[in-house]
């Protein structure tokens, strides 16, 4: 499915203001100073404690996320529940990636979905239960240790130029004909003219999706920590020539600045009621798959 990414707090701190109830006065205002009452005062700001908080705030968040020791891997098959699980832990119904898609994307193209793991002995709380029992299996060197999937990013190649509902359909055929090829050349368009749904390994455009976060580790700057690798994995690779997704509205001006993509309009895509945006990052030097 489409879907933003979970900004972290530091990149969208409000900037302090004064009270509106006590202005600090400006210079020709002060120059009446034995007109006002014995009682007055005047508030002046100090402008390193802001500093300091807001550095503190990011020591804080950055201790949080070195602690997780967070790392990226390729997805497959084998994290389908656990895929299942965050999807379900952090959006409403209407905008989940279903079951049947994860299948179908982790076995046709699992080389397009990135995974942001931890390796943790961390006792799960009820909000973060059913990540952790979709974990993957302890490793024998450390097996008190277990691989939480906190984020991942899904993504499959399209003909079209930007994420289109076809783009995320998954082919009648996947489960009525065994006989389904997932990377046979097809043209792009069908008989009818209509373009063909799913996975277009011949495709430009790679198609994002689903970005998320496990909402108990947002905040973190864990998203922008995984988007990034995966663009780079994309452009390396030259698999694409642009990277494309689908943006609510208040999250274009932080796709725009923190990651260039450009907004290209109102998305035609219908999922999850539509009123998307719609986001492309045009790759500007391809890897040697190109």
């Amino acid at each position: 499915m489409p879907r933003d990414l979970f900004p972290d707090r530091q990149s969208q701190e409000p900037s302090l203001t004064e009270s509106p109830e006590a202005k600090t006065p400006r210079p020709n205002a002060l120059q009446d100073q034995d007109q006002l009452p014995s009682n007055a005062f005047t508030i002046v700001r100090d402008e390193s404690d802001d500093r300091e908080q807001r550095l503190s705030n990011t020591l804080r968040r950055s201790d949080e996320k070195n602690k997780l020791h967070p790392y990226v891997q390729l997805l497959s098959i084998s994290d389908l529940e656990a895929c299942v699980a965050l999807e379900n832990a952090t959006f409403p119904e209407h905008e989940r990636c279903s079951r049947d898609k994860f299948v179908y994307r982790l076995t046709t193209c699992p080389t397009l979905s990135l995974g942001l793991f931890s390796s943790t002995t961390t006792i799960p709380t009820p909000a973060t239960q059913a990540a952790f029992d979709a974990a993957r299996a302890p490793d024998s060197s450390t097996p008190s240790h277990r691989a939480v999937l906190l984020g991942h990013v899904i993504g499959t190649l399209t003909d079209a130029p930007a994420v289109t509902d076809a783009s995320m359909n998954i082919p009648e055929s996947f489960h009525s004909h065994s006989d389904h090829q997932p990377n046979a050349s097809h043209p792009p368009l069908s008989a009818t003219g209509a373009e063909i749904v799913g996975h277009r390994p011949l495709g430009r455009t790679l198609a994002i999706h689903s970005v998320c976060i496990l909402p108990t580790h947002q905040n973190l700057g864990l998203g922008k920590t995984l988007l990034k690798a995966y663009m780079q994995r994309i452009e390396s690779s030259g698999i694409a020539d642009r990277i494309a997704l689908l943006a609510h509205p208040e999250l274009v001006g932080w796709y725009v600045g923190k990651f260039g993509f450009e907004e290209r309009g109102e998305s035609k895509a219908t999922f999850g009621g539509g009123g998307w945006r719609e986001m492309v990052y045009e790759v500007r030097d391809p890897g040697p798959g190109n």
